[in-house]
Order: structure tokens, then sequence, then C-alpha cells
């Protein structure tokens, strides 16, 4: 058994994954330093959780937890931006077609989008963007309901 943060991780991964994948290079929870072999990656991470405090003793627990999808893409022609503004695209578009992640969530919306850029060597760029999933567990387990 997981737990739902991890399931929705899951479910954002298969969805990114799904023919035709956004990326070749998609992790769970890998740190900012990808191989320098690659020139495009993502990684989709679980952050935080905080549950709705108007629960009954005993009833279901709603919660808003923090998922975040981090793209890098690097560039000898390009600048950062530029080399990573398609990934970013085809991340959010691919996530908003499906705002449930096939059921597992009621809703996933973006929360905000953060960018940094680096001229060093390859022109690198890398965007986070930060959803909330708004889902359910029971009170006595950590498990989706």
């Amino acid at each position: 058994m997981t737990t739902a943060f991890s399931g929705i991780v899951a479910a954002v991964v298969s969805r990114l994954s799904e023919a035709p994948a956004v990326c070749d290079a998609i992790y769970r929870a890998r740190s900012n330093a990808i191989p320098d072999s690659l020139d495009r990656a993502i990684s989709v991470q679980f952050d935080q959780a905080l549950p709705n405090r108007g629960v009954m003793h005993g009833g279901p627990i709603d919660w808003s937890s923090r998922i975040t999808v981090e793209c890098f893409a690097r560039s000898v022609t390009e600048t950062g931006d530029l080399a990573v503004d398609p990934l970013l695209e085809a991340v959010y578009e691919r996530l908003a077609a499906d705002a449930t992640l096939g059921g597992v969530v009621g809703d996933l919306a973006i929360a905000g989008v953060e960018a940094e850029n680096t001229s060093d060597g390859k022109k690198t760029g890398w965007v986070r963007i930060t959803y909330i999933a708004e889902h359910r567990t029971s009170n006595s387990t950590l498990e989706q309901e």
C-alpha cells in the first residue's frame, strides 16, 4: 500500500509519460542535478499537504497537497528560457487536459510557476510548476479514499 501523496505523484508521472511522452526523461523526486548527457528532463515530487481542519472526528479528511513538476532544458544555441519553454508548455497542457488525473484527485490546479536560467557552458533553463491537488483520505489511513 502507498499513501495518497505517493499515488498522486505516480499519477502525474504516468500522465506525463503517456504516448507521446512530454519528455524522454521523467523522474520521481530527482535532485536538481541531471546528467550532462540529457538536454531535457522532468522531475515530479510531493512537497507538502495541508488537511482541512474542519473535519469531524472519524470523518474523511480533505487535503490540499502541493506537487511540483520541475522542467530542465539545455541548449548550445538558445537561451535557457527559450530552451525550457516548450517543455513548460507541454507539461501544462498535458496536466490541464485532465484535472482529476483519471479520478485520482478531485482537482489539480496550478498555483504558480518559477524560473531560473544560467549561461555557463550549455545554456540551461529551469522551471518549477507548482500544483495544488485536492483529494481525500479516510480518517484512519493516508490511503486514497
